[in-house]
């Protein structure tokens, strides 16, 4: 059985846990202070984060589709949930005064993942 067949077979409710569980996740890496965030070596790549807010973004909303999708719940307002969640992390990020800074490339790299998970979502439920 292909990996795709596998995630297909998963439940709504399965989708939806994971959802929220990387949301958490989410919160937390978004928000940690930024002595916490250099302890990822990862992040000493230049540019290298715009890639994984991209990734995340990406996966945070096709968990969100795959979690509601027998709902019947619009992909827009999925996309516009994704898309407001980084904005909302970013200006967090500017205002909690935990050594982390808000980059406009950062959200960019957060909209334009969350467009490729409900891509994602389309070309995988077909």
């Amino acid at each position: 059985m292909h990996l795709f067949d596998k995630l297909r077979t998963l439940s709504d409710r399965s989708y939806l846990i994971l959802a929220i569980f990387w949301t958490i996740f989410t919160i937390y890496l978004s928000l940690i202070s930024a002595r916490e965030a250099s302890k990822f070596d990862i992040w000493d790549i230049v540019g290298i984060d715009k890639l994984g807010h991209f990734a995340f973004y990406t996966i945070f909303s096709f968990l969100w589709c795959m979690g509601l999708a027998r709902r019947q719940t619009d992909k827009k307002n999925i996309l516009f949930f994704s898309v407001s969640f980084g904005v909302f992390m970013e200006i967090c990020q500017l205002y909690l005064f935990n050594g982390r800074s808000f980059e406009l490339f950062d959200i960019l790299a957060n909209i334009m993942g969350s467009f490729v998970g409900v891509i994602l979502f389309k070309i995988f439920i077909n």
